[in-house]
């Protein structure tokens, strides 16, 4: 608890600083700075709740279990596709996917079915798609996602080979 004090403390003297030494001649334009910079940190907010609320309602009802007994029924690139879909589904931080992983591995599961589902679950994010819609547009998140996708099953496949 005491670091996380200490941080906000620091993040504000040197928010607090920045605005100081940018803006110490004009400070209509600072006045109108912090206004917005308010007002995009409280619609961000509400949107990053929802999403972590989702993301927290998904990892409560599926159990590693569920998720894994699914992902086990398919083999191959069936496996590969149906672990990135279910990746994708699921996203959250990297250490919460790692559980998963070990189970599908002591249970049989390819190295390129944990390969996809691990990846999908850092790097796409069905959940959290539209605040990548608004922060960098459609089209950018559009392609980024297509081309993560097509990547994550080409590095699934060599892992298969490779491991």
């Amino acid at each position: 608890m005491q670091n996380l004090i200490t941080g906000f403390i620091l993040i504000g003297i040197t928010i607090f600083f920045y605005a100081f030494f940018l803006f110490k001649n004009d400070n209509k334009k600072l006045k109108r700075s912090f206004k917005k910079g308010i007002k995009q940190f409280i619609k961000n907010s509400i949107r990053l709740f929802a999403v972590f609320v989702i993301i927290g309602l998904l990892q409560s009802f599926l159990s590693k279990e569920s998720v894994a007994n699914f992902l086990l029924k398919f083999q191959g690139f069936k496996g590969i596709i149906f672990g990135e879909l279910t990746g994708a589904v699921m996203m959250g931080p990297v250490a919460s996917g790692y559980p998963i992983g070990k189970y599908l591995l002591e249970n049989g599961a390819s190295i390129s079915l944990i390969s996809a589902f691990l990846l999908s679950w850092v790097l796409i994010g069905i959940v959290s798609i539209s605040i990548e819609f608004k922060e960098f547009g459609v089209k950018f998140a559009i392609s980024r996602n297509i081309l993560t996708l097509v990547f994550i099953i080409l590095i699934s496949i060599l892992m298969g080979i490779l491991i």
